[in-house]
């Protein structure tokens, strides 16, 4: 089934997604462009609704396995696909965990970040949140406040449009505006739709990281100066075991949490992967930089959909110095003579 599905994506990709229409989302996500921009990836997102992958992650008996949902958020990483198909997948989870039945179409995530909690009195929502991933795209969000959590309508509440290095989308929304579809008591919401965005954020990453490698060796092979491939250059074969060590950690750093995540967020195990997989990131981004020379910097080549992905993926839903601080906290607030039973989950 696994293996199926991420067939399934590749061919998608391969179908739908062009350097024009990378391009035309960057454009889509500043608010710029023309009408043919605003349709930038209805193709694809279309393909996808239609192979059935924006439905995963709504649990029940026809749904696929966590850890294969994780997979195919890995996937997409590793794709730099400009929809939100990994914060609808794990927004199906959420919903489906707190009993809320999903909507059709994209669902977003509408995390606070620092000064920003919002609050729910009388039944309204009040308060703004910036960066929200394709939040003037997609129709419905996941919003937490203090002891509970909300679906929302949030297609009349855009306040404004910005987007992230990547040039993804990354608007601010006021909730006032917003419509709430349904909500209920969870006394850890605020906590868990971090962790659960800080998941996806490092999964996705781990994905990158694999297509970061992968770049850097088809052009390593390919690319002849002085007569022979640069791969056979030890300074450029040097720069290559990097990224791949890093690509490793971070793959691993990744599964860590998908198992520990299976049944519900754990804020210990995936506090590792987004501080570990982050740190990688910014190496293997750098070092791919560097082995592709000049022609790595222009945007002419295709590695930067990736590594622009990385760079700024590596800071959402809390950069890997917020989550070693929260490591920081998890394991001295345990003590020390504790730290071992905390690693081997013991704790």
């Amino acid at each position: 089934m696994r293996d199926e599905m991420l067939r399934t994506l590749d061919r998608i990709v391969e179908d739908t997604v062009t350097i024009a229409m990378r391009e035309a989302a960057d454009e889509k996500a500043s608010g710029g462009g023309s009408a043919k921009t605003a349709d930038a990836t209805a193709s694809l997102w279309s393909a996808l609704e239609e192979a059935g992958i924006t439905a995963i992650g709504a649990g029940g008996e026809d749904d696929v396995a966590f850890a294969d949902a994780m997979e195919l958020i890995r996937r997409a990483g590793y794709h730099a696909l400009p929809v939100p198909l990994a914060e609808t997948i794990i927004a199906r989870r959420i919903l489906a965990c707190a009993g809320i039945e999903a909507p059709d179409g994209a669902i977003t995530l509408a995390v606070p970040g620092a000064g920003e909690l919002p609050r729910f009195e009388n039944g309204r929502l009040t308060g703004s949140i910036r960066s929200v991933p394709y939040g003037a795209s997609a129709p419905h969000a996941v919003v937490a406040t203090d002891g509970q959590l909300h679906l929302i309508d949030i297609r009349d509440a855009l306040l404004t449009r910005a987007s992230n290095m990547a040039g993804e989308a990354r608007d601010t929304l006021d909730l006032s505006r917003g419509k709430i579809v349904k909500s209920v008591v969870s006394a850890d919401a605020v906590s868990d739709l971090e962790a659960e965005g800080a998941l996806i954020r490092a999964v996705a990453l781990s994905g990158a990281l694999s297509a970061c490698l992968d770049h850097s060796l088809t052009w390593a092979n390919d690319r002849i100066q002085f007569g022979k491939p640069i791969s056979k250059h030890q300074a450029i074969q040097h720069l290559l075991a990097q990224i791949a060590e890093e690509s490793a950690a971070a793959g691993a750093a990744a599964d860590l949490a998908i198992e520990a995540a299976e049944g519900g967020p754990k804020r210990f195990e995936i506090a590792i992967a987004k501080a570990r997989v982050g740190e990688a990131a910014g190496k293997a981004a750098n070092w791919a930089h560097a082995a592709f020379g000049a022609m790595g910097f222009t945007r002419e080549h295709a590695l930067h959909y990736t590594t622009r992905r990385l760079w700024a993926w590596r800071n959402e839903f809390g950069s890997e110095v917020y989550w070693q601080a929260e490591l920081g906290r998890l394991v001295a607030g345990h003590g020390g003579k504790r730290l071992w039973p905390l690693l081997n989950g013991e704790i």
